[in-house]
C-alpha cells in the first residue's frame, strides 16, 4: 500500500498509461494537478484551453493512444468545447480532465462555479464524449471500536474510473471521455494498492466470422475490385496486410483523407485519396470516367474502416449528376456496428477488425484466389487504362509550375514536398488550403498526414502540430494553415517557443476566408458582402511570429520557396524553436475537383450544382 493524494495518484497512473505530457491552462480548482507534474510529467501550459484541447487531440492522433488535457470547471470546460466535439466526430482518444469548487460552495454563487448550481461541466460534455464522470468523495463506514472517530473519505476508486473512461475511449466509439475530480477529492490523501495499467493489454481483434462468410463470393464474382481504406486501417495498423492483399491480386488502394499515406503513395497500386479535394485517378477508380468506355468504375468496394460521409466519398459524385456506388457490392468492415450506412444501395457489413479481416480472408484464399488470379491480367489492364489519365487536377503549368505571384497554393505544397524529409508528419488545418494541399502533398507511411475531417473546425493547426510533435519528437512536423485560421489560435506559437518545439508553421496567406471569398465570386455576391469574406488589412505573419518569440520569412515569388523551405527546416533543427513561412498567395484559384467558375452578376447565384455546393466549407 502507498500513500498520496489523489492528483498525484492520478498522474502517476497517466504516467503508467504511457502519457508523457499533459496539456492544460492553470486554475484554482486544478492547482493539485500543476504543483504534482513537473516530477512526473510534461505539463504544456497552452495559451488557451481550446489550444490544450487540440494539443492533446494531436498528441492522440501521432502516438495512436490517448492524450490528456486538463481544465477548471466552467469556462476552462467550455473553452474546449470544440476541440472535443471535433475529437469526438473524427473518433479521437481525448480524455479531459477538469475539477469543481468544494460541495461547501453550492449555493452561493462562487466566481467560475462549475457546479450543478452554475454551469454544468458533465451536462455540457455527455454529448460530445463517449463516457462522462464525475467522481465523489465515498466515505468509509463508522469504525464500530473506536466510535470517537469521526468516518473520513477514501479515494481508492479513482483508478477504477481512470480505467473505465480508457476502456470507453478504447472501445468501438475509439471517441473522448471526460472526468471531473472536485477540489477537495484531488487534495485528500490515501492509501492505496498499485496502479494496474490498460495500456499493456492487447488490441481486440474480433471478427463476424458468420458475416464474412458472403466475402469470398463477392471477391469471386467480380473482375474490378478495389479498396477504400479509411483511418481504422491506421488505427488497426493494417497497412502491411492491406499492400500483401492488394500486391498479390493487383488491386487498386485508394484512402480516405485521414488515412492518406495508408501504403506509399508511389506504391504501384496506390491511386491516392478518394473524396473531396482527391486525386483524378482515385476517383475514376472508384467511379469510372463516364467519357470513357475503357475506364469504368469498379465492380466491387471493399470499404476497409471508413465512413461513407459526404467528405469521404464526394457524395459518390460525377459530372452527370449521378449517384455511382458500385455496381455489384459493397462490402464495409468496421470494428463499430454503428457504422452501417443509411444509403439506399446494397451492402454487405461485417463488425470486425480490419487486420482480423485481411488474416481470415488470407486463411480462406481458397475460397476466391483462384478467381482473383483468373480476373488478374484484365484487372491490370483497367488500371493500366487509369494511369494514363492525369493524377492531379489541372495543367501543370498553371498550378504546381505556375511562376505566377502572388502564388498558387498547389506550387507551394509542390515546393514544400520536394524540400520536406519523407517522413515529416503534416498537419493541414481548415480553410481552402485544405483542398489544396492533400490534393498535391505525397504520403509515404501510414498516420503522417494529420486533418480534422468531419466538423473541421478552424483554427487548430498550429496547437495540433505540438502534440503531433511532443508525440513524435523525432519525426520532422509542418502545420500548413491559412491567414483565416492563424487568426484564431495562433497564439499557441507562444507555447512551441516556451517548450522549444522545433514546428515549421507554412501559412497560405490569401488574404481572405478563402472558401468563403470563393463561394462569394460563384454565387454573385455584391462587392459589400465579399469584402467580409476579406483579410483587412493583409497580416504580417513574420512580425508576428517574431513577436512571440520564433522567427520566420516572408515569400512573395515562387523562385523563393525552396531557399525559404530550406531555412525553415535548418532552423528549427539547430534552434528548436518554430519558424513561420509567410507565402503570399493567390485568392481566387479554382480548388481541385471543383468546376471552373466566373463571377456571377451581382444577385444571382451563378451554379448550385453538388459539387457547387461544396463551397460551403469554411
Amino acid at each position: 500500500m502507498t500513500e498520496d493524494n489523489v492528483a498525484l495518484y492520478f498522474l502517476k497512473a497517466l504516467k503508467q498509461e504511457g502519457i508523457e505530457h499533459i496539456f492544460l491552462v492553470p486554475g484554482s480548482s486544478i492547482d493539485p494537478f500543476v504543483e504534482h507534474c513537473p516530477n512526473n510529467m510534461t505539463a504544456v501550459v497552452a495559451a488557451h484551453e481550446g489550444g490544450a484541447a487540440f494539443m492533446a487531440d494531436g498528441y492522440a492522433r501521432a502516438r495512436q493512444g490517448f492524450g490528456v488535457c486538463i481544465g477548471l470547471g466552467g469556462p476552462g470546460v467550455t473553452n474546449m468545447v470544440t476541440a472535443i466535439a471535433a475529437a469526438y466526430a473524427d473518433r479521437s482518444q481525448v480524455l479531459v480532465v477538469s475539477s469543481t469548487l468544494p460541495p461547501a460552495f453550492d449555493g452561493d454563487s462562487p466566481f467560475q462555479d462549475a457546479n450543478a448550481t452554475g454551469v454544468d461541466d458533465l451536462e455540457i460534455m455527455r454529448p460530445i464524449t463517449v463516457w462522462a464522470q464525475r467522481v465523489r468523495a465515498v466515505y468509509q463506514k463508522q469504525d464500530v471500536n473506536h466510535p470517537g472517530l469521526q468516518p473520513h473519505p477514501t479515494y481508492g476508486k479513482v483508478g477504477d474510473f481512470l480505467q473505465k473512461a480508457i476502456r470507453a475511449m478504447r472501445g468501438v466509439e475509439n471517441r473522448p471521455a471526460f472526468l471531473s475530480l472536485p477540489l477537495e477529492v484531488l487534495e485528500e490523501s490515501y492509501e492505496h494498492d498499485a496502479y494496474q495499467p490498460l495500456s499493456l493489454q492487447e488490441q481486440v481483434r474480433a471478427i463476424d466470422t458468420h458475416a464474412m462468410k458472403k466475402v469470398p463470393e463477392i471477391l469471386a464474382s467480380a473482375t474490378r475490385i478495389a479498396i477504400l481504406a479509411g483511418n481504422g486501417c491506421v488505427w488497426s495498423q493494417a497497412s502491411q496486410e492491406i499492400q500483401e492483399f492488394a500486391q498479390e491480386f493487383d488491386i487498386p488502394v485508394v484512402t480516405t483523407l485521414r488515412a492518406k499515406g495508408l501504403i506509399s503513395e508511389e506504391h504501384r497500386l496506390s491511386f491516392g485519396f478518394f473524396g473531396i479535394g482527391g486525386t483524378l485517378q482515385a476517383n475514376k477508380v472508384v467511379m469510372g470516367n463516364p467519357d470513357d468506355p475503357k475506364i469504368p468504375g469498379a465492380e466491387v468496394l471493399l470499404v476497409l474502416g471508413a465512413t461513407l460521409n459526404e467528405s469521404n466519398t464526394y457524395g459518390w459524385w460525377n459530372e452527370k449528376e449521378e449517384n455511382f456506388p458500385p455496381s455489384k457490392a459493397l462490402v464495409r468492415v468496421d470494428i463499430n456496428p454503428n457504422n452501417v450506412s443509411g444509403k439506399n444501395y446494397s451492402e454487405t457489413f461485417v463488425t470486425g477488425d480490419i487486420k482480423t479481416f485481411l488474416d481470415w480472408l488470407q486463411v480462406h484464399k481458397s475460397q476466391y484466389g483462384e478467381a482473383l488470379r483468373a480476373s488478374q491480367a484484365e484487372r491490370q489492364t483497367w488500371l493500366e487504362a487509369i494511369r494514363q489519365t492525369p493524377y492531379y487536377d489541372g495543367k501543370p503549368e498553371e498550378t504546381q509550375s505556375s511562376d505566377q505571384a502572388p502564388m498558387h497554393p498547389a506550387r507551394v505544397v509542390v515546393e514544400l514536398r520536394k524540400v520536406a524529409p519523407r517522413n515529416t508528419v503534416l498537419v493541414v488545418d481548415s480553410g481552402a488550403h485544405s483542398y489544396y494541399v492533400p490534393h498535391y502533398w505525397k504520403s509515404y507511411a501510414p498516420n503522417e498526414f494529420l486533418i480534422l475531417t468531419n466538423t473541421g473546425p478552424m483554427g487548430y493547426g498550429v496547437a495540433l502540430a505540438i502534440g503531433a510533435k511532443m508525440a513524435r519528437p523525432y519525426q520532422p512536423c509542418v502545420a500548413v494553415v491559412g491567414d483565416g485560421s492563424l487568426l484564431m489560435h495562433g497564439m499557441e506559437i507562444h507555447t512551441a517557443v516556451r517548450y522549444k518545439v522545433p514546428l515549421i508553421i507554412v501559412v497560405i496567406n490569401n488574404e481572405a476566408l478563402g472558401n468563403i471569398y470563393l463561394r462569394a465570386i460563384n454565387q454573385g455576391w455584391s462587392d459589400e458582402a465579399r469584402a467580409l469574406a476579406e483579410i483587412t488589412p493583409k497580416l504580417n505573419c513574420v512580425d508576428f511570429a517574431r513577436s512571440l518569440g520564433a522567427d520566420g520569412i516572408l515569400v512573395q515569388h515562387p523562385g523563393e520557396l525552396a531557399a525559404a523551405f530550406k531555412q525553415a527546416f535548418e532552423f528549427a533543427d539547430s534552434r528548436a524553436l518554430p519558424f513561420v513561412v509567410d507565402v503570399s498567395c493567390w485568392k481566387e484559384c479554382k480548388l481541385p475537383n471543383m468546376p471552373d467558375f466566373s463571377p456571377a452578376p451581382p444577385g444571382r447565384v451563378a451554379n448550385l450544382s453538388r459539387q457547387s455546393r461544396l463551397f460551403r466549407y469554411r
